[in-house]
């Protein structure tokens, strides 16, 4: 009896010890990566799946954008009993409408007013013509022999002009346009994957932009 009481406590203390190392292992939660993948795996809309017709073919899906409201194409359901366009006489309303529009279509072009003339920014209001021939030489001599030491901006800032006069009187030589395509190659050279598909994603949408898909 004696001996069983002085080992109880060297017991209680080795299961308290397993029982601290159990608990100090890593054990697998339930939010595993493949279940956490399993529950966002939403399947598509049915109507984007292929068709099931068995005669075959394509089929359009037809997603209009959404256009602005229209006071023509508002049902009566959704107007209020106060609103004027409940009235009997709306498709009296809508005649005169129609009748004075085709009017003013009438109407010769030379009555409507233009549009105000565009200044041109670079040049501002009160545009400037100071270089003479001597001074195109000049900047294209300039140009030619040192075209880092004389960029375009510098040029621009000497002959007080804007940067546009420079690029259409003296264009860049040959060489220094293929210098500064390699040193923008080395730099591309040294994007990530990330960085890159950036890069072309901007591309492309400034594309797309340019043809009105946007």
């Amino acid at each position: 009896m004696e001996a069983r009481t002085l080992t109880r406590p060297a017991t209680a203390l080795a299961t308290l010890l397993r029982q601290q190392t159990a608990s100090a292992v890593p054990r697998r939660g339930h939010k595993t990566f493949s279940r956490t993948k399993r529950s966002l795996n939403i399947p598509p809309h049915p109507d984007f799946l292929p068709s099931t017709n068995p005669a075959g073919g394509d089929t359009i899906i037809y997603n209009p954008p959404s256009a602005a409201p229209s006071v023509f194409h508002t049902p009566f359901k959704f107007l209020p009993p106060s609103d004027p366009r409940r009235r009997a006489n709306l498709s009296s309303l809508f005649a005169s409408s129609n009748s004075s529009a085709a009017a003013s279509s009438q109407t010769p072009s030379s009555a409507t007013p233009l549009p105000p003339a565009l200044n041109v920014p670079s040049r501002g209001d009160n545009p400037r013509y100071h270089l003479t021939r001597d001074d195109v030489a000049k900047i294209r001599r300039l140009r030619a022999q040192d075209p880092n030491l004389w960029s375009v901006t510098a040029l621009a800032r000497k002959f007080d002009c804007s940067e546009v006069f420079i690029t259409i009187c003296t264009p860049a030589p040959r060489e220094h346009k293929e210098r500064l395509q390699r040193n923008l190659d080395g730099i591309k050279s040294r994007w990530g994957a990330i960085r890159t598909k950036a890069r072309e994603d901007r591309t492309r949408r400034k594309e797309m932009l340019f043809r009105g898909e946007l």
